[in-house]
């Protein structure tokens, strides 16, 4: 099998939170894209179809980094070919307690996602997957792009919902704070709505972590954008 590069995607929460809530995980943990190019963002590269699926990207996880329950694992649950039933089992017994659903098909644009819908591999399908998650004892954090799917989130109750952008807002480079800023917005007036009580968090750059007062005030933290690593 050839060897599996990951990604570390950088939880910061706001100070006076992250005072209150120190058992937090500080981090999201993908597989990186197997394709590279110097204009494709890790964002995007994470959807094309030359990735490996998550069995591989578990099994790299539960061999080097074992028993670490405050991780948050990013899995694709929209692959075809995941056993979300041994999968889960096997990463409670490894100590893993946090999931979430990234990369997306809430990252495609919308008529790609449409086209997803049409054989079974769209948002709700990873939502049906975290519910089950929940439901055996992890604890879940939810990937939306807007405000819209957040009537479906709440059926879930998540502890953390994270705003990220869709690839068409990759266009012209990483999306601009004013741009994210709005997304989130919109996403907090519907979890507003919903009576959500889950943390919020916005996809950042790692030059923001230090102005917190820059940060949209919706969001009670970043999830920076995803470096290489090794675990």
């Amino acid at each position: 099998m050839p060897n599996v590069e990951i990604l570390s995607w950088k939880i910061v929460l706001r100070a006076e939170i992250a005072e209150r809530n120190s058992d937090l995980p500080q981090e999201i943990l993908t597989i990186a894209p197997t394709f590279r190019h110097d204009g494709m963002p890790f964002e995007v590269g994470l959807l094309l179809s030359t990735n490996m699926g998550p069995r591989q990207f578990l099994n790299e996880i539960n061999q080097n980094l074992p028993e670490n329950s405050n991780t948050i694992l990013g899995l694709f649950l929209n692959d075809p070919l995941l056993n979300i039933a041994t999968e889960s089992a096997r990463l409670l017994k490894s100590g893993f307690r946090w999931v979430t659903n990234l990369p997306s098909v809430e990252q495609q644009d919308l008529d790609f996602s449409q086209q997803l819908s049409d054989v079974g591999l769209d948002k709700q399908r990873e939502f049906d997957l975290l519910a089950h998650l929940k439901s055996n004892g992890f604890k879940i954090a939810v990937v939306i792009a807007d405000g819209e799917a957040v009537s479906n989130v709440a059926k879930l109750n998540p502890e953390i919902i994270i705003v990220v952008p869709r690839v068409s807002d990759f266009a012209a480079g990483f999306p601009s704070p004013r741009q994210r800023g709005q997304a989130a917005q919109n996403v907090f007036q519907a979890v507003q709505d919903q009576g959500l009580t889950g943390l919020l968090l916005g996809l950042g750059e790692h030059s923001e972590i230090d102005h917190e007062n820059l940060w949209p005030n919706c969001l009670n933290g970043l999830l920076c954008r995803p470096n290489l690593t090794s675990v």
